[in-house]
């Protein structure tokens, strides 16, 4: 039998960046950043957070950041 995934609580900012994030797949990570709204801070929060649960993943590459759903 396969483990029941655990359901996450996530912050608000969390959830700001996470519906954005969850119908485009991978977005430029400043295009993520000015479409959420979120102060700096908010914006490290709820991304190092996201992060954290395994949601997502900041890759570096050629053509810039990127932040895409785990």
């Amino acid at each position: 039998m396969r483990p029941e995934k655990k359901q996450v609580a996530l912050s608000d900012n969390e959830k700001a960046i996470f519906e954005i994030l969850k119908s485009q797949k991978r977005m430029v990570l400043n295009d993520l950043k000015s479409q959420s709204g979120l102060s700096n801070k908010g914006w490290d929060k709820g991304i190092k957070g996201l992060g954290k649960h395994g949601l997502t993943k900041v890759e570096k590459t050629e053509e810039g950041l990127f932040v895409e759903l785990i």
